[in-house]
């Protein structure tokens, strides 16, 4: 089969509600627009990048307003370092504003 087929993918559950968003594999480019239904002018078009790559999630914030990042065990979200990759375990969040738009990580076990 296609290479990466062993492992599942991902997807974003919006913490206040909304549909969940499959991430492709691959590079993604977040932030405000239609993919996230990011309305707020804080959050650039181009925020962060998200990748899915050998059954791992990673992101990147790009912009200078910082993402956030809250690992499962941890209670407070905590800005990220911009221009390094930060690895995304299922169960941890990561939010555009340190208050809003913030997505809990699903791993989908592959097919």
């Amino acid at each position: 089969g296609p290479l990466g087929s062993m492992s599942g993918g991902f997807e974003l559950q919006p913490r206040d509600g909304g549909p969940r968003v499959a991430l492709a594999p691959g590079e993604t480019v977040i932030g405000r627009g239609p993919l996230l239904g990011i309305t707020d002018k804080r959050v650039s078009r181009r925020h962060a990048i998200l990748e899915v790559a050998g059954g791992q999630l990673r992101i990147k914030p790009i912009h200078t307003n910082p993402c956030f990042y809250q690992s499962s065990e941890k209670s407070q979200l905590l800005p990220l370092k911009p221009n390094l990759w930060c690895y995304l375990n299922p169960g941890d969040s990561f939010s555009m504003l340190v208050d809003k738009y913030i997505f809990r990580i699903l791993s989908i076990p592959s097919a």
